[in-house]
């Protein structure tokens, strides 16, 4: 089973090879808070204040029970072989999701940052291409469609600037490398989310110019030169 944040809050049902039919925002939002940190427990009116931002049912901690039950119940018929120890249960006065490292999204692009990190000093295009497969697990903005509430809002917050960080160390990795064509897409896949950003936006968009000029005009002496190779070679003859 695989949990995805890096986009909407979803489930993935490996064996069946579907998605789990979370049929309400709510559902998705529940899902979203229990991952922030899988295997830690969430307090119930953390929840609450999650799912209903100060505007809470008067009955709320039975509307929070009903949505999850349904989602508890969703994962079982997803994981039948987990019937008697479902991922969701209630514990603490809250609510605990259990996933491993491996079946969440944002926590295997992590691994796959911290790895291509060990690398860049020794194998740059190793680095560069586990970047890439880490870039390549975000199907949107993180948590998207649920971050009306602090802890999705926050977390999601967290893993942007993250992935910017990412997207802009692929950047300066491909130019240290002398790849400025592919330098040039991963500037354009630089979203600005404050205003810095957007003034590094600007100078790496600079950058890259002067890049393509340079480029441009290595091309052109490269050009003239093998004429002037050519014509000599004629002349000789």
């Amino acid at each position: 089973m695989q949990f995805r944040v890096l986009g909407v809050p979803e489930v993935h049902d490996d064996v069946a090879d579907r998605w789990v039919p979370l049929t309400s925002p709510k559902q998705r939002q529940l899902l979203g808070a229990l991952l922030v940190r899988p295997g830690v427990p969430v307090p119930t009116d953390r929840l609450i204040e999650e799912l209903w931002s100060g505007g809470a049912p008067g009955k709320a901690v039975n509307a929070l029970q009903a949505h999850a039950s349904r989602l508890r119940q969703l994962l079982i018929e997803a994981e039948p072989s987990r019937a008697n120890t479902p991922r969701l249960v209630a514990r603490d006065t809250g609510y605990v999701l259990e996933a491993r490292p491996e079946e969440l999204d944002s926590a295997r692009f992590r691994l796959g940052v911290a790895r291509a990190g060990a690398l860049l000093g020794s194998d740059p295009r190793t680095a560069c291409a586990l970047l890439k497969e880490a870039l390549g697990l975000w199907r949107g903005p993180a948590m998207a469609g649920s971050t009306s509430g602090p802890l999705c809002a926050g977390a999601a917050a967290e893993l942007e600037e993250e992935r910017l960080t990412v997207q802009k160390l692929l950047y300066d990795t491909h130019l240290r490398l002398g790849l400025h064509h592919q330098a040039v897409p991963e500037l354009r896949s630089l979203v600005p989310v404050t205003p810095g950003d957007r003034g590094e936006l600007v100078r790496l968009r600079a950058r890259v110019d002067e890049l393509v000029d340079e480029q441009r005009l290595l091309r052109s002496q490269v050009e003239e030169l093998s004429l002037l190779l050519g014509s000599g070679a004629l002349s000789r003859r």
